[in-house]
């Protein structure tokens, strides 16, 4: 006999339980029929990451009165749902509920809780101790949370060494660039270890500067992938798993016999009718450059429709930031609904304005014109400004920012910021003007990556001039100027502040690795004195090990 799993890969938005209950309820239903489970993301009853929500009585009685409705749901269906959700008994839990038959069936709490990168679950959460084992009458399942299957000594083995033919873990699991190869192989080694099933339900969806990827699998006890979900979108996928099949395996493999299953386990019995065979599917994983397009569409997509902008604007200068910003813009939320500003001064120039009316004309954008040169005349006059400073040049940024903010005032429209992570790094970018917005789809991206995606993007259709690719970074903020006027190539810098930032490489540590002493001394001097501006700076989604923001708590005022 097969058992039948949907894994529900849905797209929830935090905080509203009402709307969330409502997806699980529709895609349970949708699933019954052919399902025995019907498997939801770690959560999903409140959203994830719900974060200090979790510290209102009010938000947690909430989430256990959709529970309660969910089971009185439950009454009507032949399936049991496995849902994520904060559960409130005497205390808070990261919990799993098994629901069916008009009645909660089991409950399992988080055990590993996560207190590292972006992750603060210690500061919610009280961990559990016990296991969860559903026994059907043909298979028996163990269930776990998100960071419990992480650990090589967790649920998995103990649930295998109580007999569980498969292994149910629910998951919102955050992307970066690199993680998805890692995570689906470090899957199969517990899928062979435990001579089981996996399976492995994902969440998919931005939230604020998270973005999780889907991707939910299924891995048979060879370490094959026998099913797969679609990446950065939502999805119900079915699978049968031939539980037969692991009994006949592990008679001739003696290693789950040396072992005695801990005590430490709640059992929960529940006999299921056989159900038709479903077929499952394998859905392409994308990599490189189309997986990470895709992440940053899908996080900008996502921060402006759940945060109820109807259109987005950014400042369009004619440089490759700007032009990737605006592509995905475009490709996240259709050409109606992104309007780019050209701003021009008198240091602006003619191939910056014709590659930005070109852009626009490609992408079939509105772009309105907003010379700044007579404002920026007025400033200098009232400040008597008579020379060409740093600060004459911000305060062409600033005019700017001004001009988008507006904008965003006037018609409720979200600023797009167009700083990376290259620029951010080590300050050389303008607080309260380039760096301002609403929200910063490329924040995380060193200036290497941004024309690395500009490329795959053009790869696609050609809409970002080729001149754009081909000219010096300029802010174009004084005559002549380059982006090298100030630093280091590219290509240097985007090296050493990676080893820094995401590998934690010392000064001393730079030097070993052969660069020149005084470029690393003004590197870190520069990414150290730019905390301050990095710490006002706009949300962006986080698609690197170590990004800005939630996963880099440096202090402002720091001696070291």
């Amino acid at each position: 006999m097969h058992l039948n799993i949907t894994i529900a890969q849905l797209n929830f938005k935090v905080g509203d339980i009402i709307k969330n209950l409502q997806k699980v309820k529709e895609a349970w239903e949708s699933s019954d029929k052919k399902s025995h489970l019907v498997v939801f993301p770690e959560l999903a009853i409140s959203g994830y990451p719900p974060e200090d929500l979790l510290l209102r009585l009010d938000f947690l009685k909430a989430c256990n009165k959709a529970l309660k409705e969910l089971e009185e749901f439950s009454a009507k269906l032949s399936s049991i749902a496995v849902v994520g959700t904060p559960y409130w008994d005497g205390d808070l839990y990261n919990a799993l509920v098994l629901i069916g038959g008009g009645r909660l069936l089991g409950v399992y709490k988080k055990t590993y809780l996560p207190n590292y990168s972006v992750f603060d679950e210690k500061r919610y959460f009280r961990k559990g101790n016990e296991g969860l084992v559903l026994s059907t009458g043909f298979c028996r399942v163990g269930f776990s949370i998100c960071e419990d299957i992480w650990h090589p000594d967790g649920w998995e083995r103990s649930y295998a060494l109580a007999g569980c033919e498969v292994l149910i873990n629910i998951n919102a699991s955050p992307y970066y660039s690199g993680k998805y190869g890692f995570k689906e192989s470090f899957l199969k080694a517990r899928a062979q270890d435990n001579i089981a099933y996996v399976v492995y339900a994902n969440l998919v969806g931005g939230q604020d500067e998270l973005v999780f990827d889907g991707r939910s699998l299924v891995i048979d006890p060879e370490g094959k992938l026998v099913a797969r979900a679609k990446a950065f979108e939502e999805d119900l996928i079915s699978v049968s798993l031939p539980v037969e099949r692991i009994r006949r395996k592990r008679l001739l493999d003696i290693r789950l016999r040396e072992r005695e299953a801990p005590a430490n386990i709640k059992e929960v019995h529940v006999e299921l009718k056989e159900k038709p065979e479903i077929s499952p599917r394998i859905e392409e994983s994308p990599e490189g450059e189309e997986e990470l397009y895709r992440a940053l569409a899908l996080s900008l997509k996502d921060y402006a429709e759940k945060n109820s902008f109807e259109k987005v604007v950014l400042g369009l200068s004619g440089g490759i930031d700007s032009s990737l910003v605006a592509c995905l813009a475009v490709d996240a939320l259709g050409r109606d609904r992104v309007v780019g500003v050209f701003m021009p001064s008198e240091f602006t120039s003619r191939e910056s304005e014709e590659d930005v009316k070109e852009l626009a004309k490609n992408l079939g954008i509105e772009l309105v014109v907003y010379p700044i040169k007579e404002p920026y005349g007025a400033f200098l006059k009232l400040l008597a400004s008579e020379s060409l400073t740093v600060a004459e040049e911000n305060l062409q940024a600033r005019l700017r920012a001004n001009i988008l903010f507006y904008l965003s005032n006037r018609y409720g429209w979200l600023v797009l910021s167009t700083s990376n992570k290259s620029e951010s790094a080590v300050g050389y970018t303008t607080i309260y003007g380039d760096m301002a917005g609403g929200f910063a789809p490329i924040k995380d991206l060193y200036k290497g990556q941004v024309y690395s995606l500009a490329r795959y993007r053009n790869s696609i259709s050609p809409v970002i001039p080729e001149r754009v690719f081909e000219r010096p970074p300029s802010a174009e903020l004084r005559p002549n100027q380059t982006d090298q006027d100030t630093l280091p190539p590219y290509e240097l810098l985007d090296r050493i502040l990676q080893l820094h930032i995401e590998e934690g490489l010392s000064y001393e540590e730079l030097l070993q690795e052969g660069f020149e002493e005084e470029v690393v001394q003004r590197i870190l001097r520069m990414v150290k004195s730019a905390e301050y501006k990095r710490r006002q700076a706009p949300v962006g989604p986080k698609v690197s090990k170590r990004a800005f923001g939630k996963d880099w708590r440096m202090p402002i005022t720091g001696y070291y």
